[in-house]
């Protein structure tokens, strides 16, 4: 650790105060003659002018950080980033002792050896003895630069291998990695006999998951352990090897290493890869004297680098073989040093910006390098690698493990940075530094290959023999080459990137035998939403490339055929999937892709891969219980369709009215606008709605009512009575339905909210909008007689309804045809939402909706999601992480508010926090409303965000935990789509056929078993359900919290509130519900009372009340699910079954009868 003394602040940087300001020189001055206090007058003359640091401190926040709020997030996340010095003191004192204790060591043989050795590789008679090393051991990495990072700090030190150790011919065949590793075990031996190192844990591992490269790792005992450990080096001397004989064109790895026979006379196979490799331990000690001399004494390249470090970390793209590592970015600080874009004086944060932005517009394919004059051509040197950037010797490649797909991943997250940077719109420290994002949520789909067999068929069967001795036989780096060739090849413009997906490899005792790695591959793919769901793959046509035709008739063996166009052209082309098939269809042509190649090119079996991306599509799909064959309608429908799928029936339906509705004569006033603002107009609708909508017996009954808006011309003759007004418009909707039914023989009626319509199997509502009511709503008069006007919550309800939600719809339907994954996200989330019981009065639809929204407008990574499943999961990653106190969620449609406006909001929404709800949200069309109108301080309750915060890290945690394993199966909807049975203290049953199932697949409950379908219209409107539990709600919300699923649920789940509520209290007569008398002449709150309300409330729909321990008992006793419809009478449950002929006659119980339905409503199911 730097000394504090040795820190050189620069002038201009952004973080620190100067040492002391000429201000602070003039309050000092003024200080050594304070005596009596004096009285200043506020003059002009006494105010005087900044000073040329002051003014030089302003203009820096003003251009650099855009805010001094950014600039002050920054600096206290530097502090915190700090090395404490009792690490930074544990580090400097095991340094002191382990090299003494290095010193001491004698020479030994390899038979002293006590450990196993961690390598995997033959053993043969090296003639190996261990030599007492004659260079003290240093501290590289961050350990040395001052940029160590937490929350596990980890030194590295490098102990150097004695130039006796070594033989003239152990650069070939692998020798020195097996002297390497020798030595390693044998210092881990002596290491571990001595008394200074017995309360320390000794360990191996992987550095960067390379099974060439193992270290040691030491870790303290107690509390320091749990922050700090220490990683031991193996390096050898660059002297005893000629650095020309690493070069790549050379080969150090002979055919005959692995049995295999090379032609006399025949070229060798370059291994430019196994050469980096002996190259990094060659090369270690000149490139960290490089960084040291760069990074020593200088706090702001120090700090500059922290910043990077965490934006690199939480993104998750530094991990393992071929990850883009801290070190790199260190030595691209020391080349933009070099030259000159950075200079000695830029603060940190001016290093990190010029990092993002020369990485945002870097091209490293064709090389760069750090030494000052480079042994060979660069352009010879990228032919060999994906990347190429040279160390200062120019002879060692950092990026040598590097795939080009990473790299440019990590270019575009830097060019997201400088771009956020730029925004003054958002937020860009909580994007940049705060936010994690792990790389599976960047992934649309995965791809995994786990079985060892497998990996062993595919590199023994279709990889050529120089890949195996350029990787030394590693297993991963070469299936990662053979994939990502093979899908770039079949998917081309289909896919951005195909990047690995890696995890860190876990220590292992220095006892054991080093686990086997590399053997499985995970490869995630980010898909172009433009281009991945497209049906046909045209190729080249015969008559023009007659050679290309054929290489394309090769690859793609018999999928391909030959096909006409409509431009006459004759090509050779593969279809995925017809036009016409819904999007849920669409989005595993990708699949279909990947699994054929491997099938046709590589011949892997189905059930030899995983291929993750729709699992989850299946929750708003159509339950496989109603059979859509039954269902009397003109379209074409299909058994497995889905919510989305049938929307655009329905809107075709909802335009088809608008003409209708246009077209009407003979009504007093034009018909202006016409606006849906059902979910399902803007694909947020998670419930299929199919055309069943019926009238029976002169009543309208439906799933779903489909609510339109419709705005009439200006006319002066409106009344100026808000009930005569409502009264006109209730002979406005009368009128339409009249029209209606005379000119299109659409039947209808009128409600109480407006006008019912049926049309095609639809039931719509239909409601009058004008201005005038809403002002009338407004209207107050004071004492004094002046008629003022004040929003008010019946004004704000209805101008969010009229007049707002439909400006919002339409900006969510637009964003829907901008990212077609936008409406499947909403559905799953939906979906997830109800089914863990959190309805409409919990958790706002609206809500969620605009989250969503507000996930694909911002830009929180390079790439939109193409894939719903992956959407859902940064939703959860949303409501997981977020700081809902400190969030203000706002979407901008058509970039409607300026700088200015939003800067505003967020400057009240800061100053003001408590006027406004827990979960924020604002759109650009809220108006003086923005932040208050979607959600409320009740609607969603801080115990309803935990809750779902909690549910959220929960369901995160399953997903990740099998995305990332070694098996071959994913998450079970299942598991994600059912509430948890933990944490209610009564569960109320409801009667199964009195509450009608979801058309969406049903996942089950927790509570209750699967029963008999129900399936039966209700009356157009009537959710009978929902408003009892918001009547509940309105009155026993002060003793009970009520969560149902609004998704066909058929149980009520309870929790009592705090203990505190049920004690006894004085005796008021205005707080006597559901209160009993107790000792002292107070009353007390009884739950059995308030059972009994509740059980009135409910009336025909109780079955019974339990606890959720009884319903666990009763599943662990009855292996059969008990049902409803044949559930016994309760007084004939302890009598034998023989007995039952007796009871033939005897009277039915009323629940029977209620179990007849009638003809009308029968046909309906």
């Amino acid at each position: 650790m730097l000394d504090a003394t040795a820190i050189v602040t620069s002038s201009d940087d952004g973080f620190h105060e100067p040492s002391q300001s000429p201000a602070q020189k003039r309050k000092a001055q003024a200080a050594k003659g304070e005596g009596k206090p004096k009285k200043f007058k506020t003059t002009e003359a006494s105010v005087k002018p900044p000073t040329l640091e002051e003014i030089k401190e302003l203009r820096d926040t003003r251009n650099l950080f855009h805010s001094n709020l950014f600039k002050l997030q920054v600096k206290e996340m530097l502090e915190e980033l700090q090395l404490k010095p009792k690490y930074s003191s544990y580090i400097d004192s095991f340094l002191e002792t382990f090299t003494t204790a290095v010193q001491e060591l004698e020479n030994a043989l390899l038979d002293t050896c006590q450990l196993e050795v961690p390598l995997h590789l033959r053993k043969e008679n090296l003639n190996f003895k261990f030599v007492t090393p004659t260079s003290a051991p240093m501290l590289i990495g961050a350990a040395a630069t001052g940029t160590l990072m937490g929350p596990k700090f980890v030194a590295d030190v490098a102990l150097e291998m004695p130039a006796a150790c070594f033989q003239k011919d152990d650069h070939l065949n692998m020798i020195y990695d097996q002297k390497r590793a020798l030595y390693l075990a044998t210092m881990a031996s002596k290491l571990k006999r001595l008394t200074e190192f017995a309360s320390i844990q000794f360990a191996y591992n992987y550095h960067a998951n390379n099974p060439l490269k193992p270290v040691l790792e030491l870790t303290p005992a107690g509390k320091m352990g749990k922050h700090l450990s220490i990683r031991l080096f193996i390096t050898a001397p660059e002297q005893i090897f000629k650095l020309n004989r690493f070069v790549p064109s050379n080969n150090n790895i002979r055919p005959s290493l692995f049995g295999d026979e090379w032609k006399q006379g025949q070229t060798l196979p370059p291994t430019p890869h196994y050469n980096a490799n002996v190259l990094f331990d060659l090369t270690l000690a000149q490139n960290q004297q490089l960084l040291l001399d760069s990074f020593a004494d200088r706090r702001n390249f120090q700090d500059g680098l922290l910043l990077l470090k965490v934006w690199l970390r939480q993104r998750q793209l530094d991990i393992g073989y071929s990850g883009f590592s801290a070190h790199i970015l260190a030595a691209y600080i020391v080349y933009l040093k070099q030259q000159r874009l950075l200079h000695q004086s830029s603060s940190s944060y001016q290093v990190a910006r010029t990092v993002w932005n020369q990485l945002a517009n870097s091209d490293w394919t064709q090389g760069i390098t750090l030494a000052q004059e480079q042994p060979q051509q660069l352009s010879m040197l990228a032919g060999h690698y994906d990347v190429c950037f040279m160390d200062v010797t120019g002879y060692y490649n950092l990026c040598a493990n590097l795939p080009l797909a990473v790299y440019k991943a990590v270019c575009a997250e830097a060019k997201l940075a400088v771009e956020l940077l730029n925004d003054m719109k958002v937020n860009s420290f909580t994007h940049i530094f705060m936010q994690k994002s792990p790389l599976y949520t960047r992934m649309d789909n995965m791809l995994k290959i786990t079985q060892p067999g497998s990996v062993d068929q595919l590199l023994q069967l279709h990889l050529q023999p120089d890949v195996k001795y350029d990787y030394a036989n590693n297993s991963h780096p070469q299936l990662l080459k053979l994939l990502t060739e093979l899908l770039e090849k079949g998917l081309g413009q289909r896919v951005h990137a195909i990047l690995p997906v890696e995890l860190p490899t876990t220590p292992w005792s220095v006892d054991s035998q080093a686990p086997v790695i590399g053997r499985c591959l995970q490869l995630g793919l980010i898909l172009d939403p433009e281009h991945a769901y497209e049906v046909l793959d045209k190729g080249p046509a015969t008559n023009e490339d007659a050679a290309g035709a054929a290489e394309f008739r090769r690859f793609w063996g018999e999928k391909s055929e030959l096909r006409r166009f409509q431009d006459g052209s004759i090509t050779e082309s593969v279809v995925w999937a017809a036009a016409t098939d819904p999007p849920s269809q669409k989005r595993l042509i990708v699949r279909q892709i990947v699994l054929y190649l491997l099938e046709h090119q590589l011949q892997m079996e189905a059930s030899d891969v995983q291929y993750l991306g729709a699992e989850l599509d299946i929750v708003h799909s159509l339950t496989p219980s109603f059979k859509v064959a039954k269902l009397q309608t003109k379209l074409q429908l299909k058994q497995d369709t889905d919510a989305e799928a049938l929307t655009p029936h329905v809107i075709h339906c909802y335009d088809a009215l608008a003409r209708q509705l246009h077209s009407l004569e003979d009504l007093p006033l034009d018909i202006v606008t016409i606006s849906g603002i059902s979910p399902i107009f803007r694909y947020c609708e998670p419930q299929p709605l199919l055309p069943q909508a019926r009238l029976v017996a002169d009543r309208m009954h439906a799933n779903q009512l489909l609510h339109v808006i419709i705005q009439l011309g200006s006319s002066g003759k409106w009344p100026n009575e808000l009930g005569a007004l409502r009264s006109l418009k209730t002979a406005f909707l009368i009128q339409i339905g009249k029209q209606l039914k005379a000119q299109h023989r659409l039947h209808w009626q009128l409600a109480k909210e407006g006008l019912l319509l049926l049309k095609q199997g639809y039931c719509f509502l239909l409601e009058l909008a004008h201005t005038k009511e809403l002002a009338l709503l407004k209207q107050q008069q004071t004492e004094r007689g002046i008629t003022t006007y004040v929003d008010n919550p019946a004004s704000r309800e209805l101008e969010r309804r009229q007049y707002i939600l439909p400006r919002v719809n339409g900006g969510l339907h637009a964003l829907y045809q901008m990212h077609g994954a936008f409406g499947a996200t909403v559905l799953i989330a939906k979906r997830w939402l109800a089914t863990q019981l959190l309805d409409n009065g919990l958790w706002p639809d609206m809500a969620t909706e605009l989250l969503v929204a507000h996930l694909f407008q911002q830009r929180q990574m390079p790439h939109t999601t193409a894939s719903p499943q992956t959407g859902f999961i940064r939703f959860l990653q949303l409501l997981a992480h977020t700081d809902w106190n400190a969030e203000l969620f706002l979407l901008n449609f058509n970039n409607s508010w300026t700088e200015q406006q939003i800067s505003d909001l967020g400057h009240s929404f800061r100053s003001d926090r408590q006027s406004y709800p827990l979960l924020c949200l604002a759109t650009a069309y809220d108006q003086q409303h923005a932040g208050r109108l979607w959600t409320s301080d009740e609607c969603p309750s801080k115990p309803v965000l935990a809750r779902v915060t909690l549910l959220a890290r929960h369901a995160l945690q399953l997903i990740e935990t099998r995305l990332l394993s070694q098996r071959l199966t994913f998450v079970r909807p299942a598991h994600l789509f059912m509430p948890s049975g933990e944490g209610y203290d009564l569960v109320i049953q409801l009667k199964p056929d009195l509450v009608s199932n979801t058309l969406c697949y049903d996942l089950g409950s927790p509570f209750v078993q699967f029963s008999q379908r129900n399936f039966r219209l209700p009356q157009a409107g009537s959710d009978q359900l929902a408003r009892i539990v918001e009547q509940l709600r309105a009155a026993y919300s002060d003793f009970a919290a009520f969560f149902y699923n609004p998704h066909g649920g058929k149980e009520l789940a309870i929790v009592w509130r705090p203990a505190s509520e049920f004690a006894p209290k004085a005796f008021k007569v205005n707080e006597l519900q559901a209160c009993t008398p107790c000792s002292g002449g107070k009353v007390q709150v009884s739950r059995d009372i308030l059972l009994e309300d509740f059980k009135l409330l409910l009336k025909d729909f109780y079955l019974r009340v339990c606890t959720p321990e009884q319903l666990k008992r009763e599943r662990r006793e009855h292996t059969e699910p008990k049902r409803y419809f044949n559930r016994p009478a309760e007084d004939d449950t302890s009598k034998p079954q023989k007995k039952r002929k007796k009871q033939k006659n005897a009277p039915q119980t009323d629940s029977k009868k209620r179990l007849i339905k009638s003809k009308s409503l029968s046909a309906l199911c």
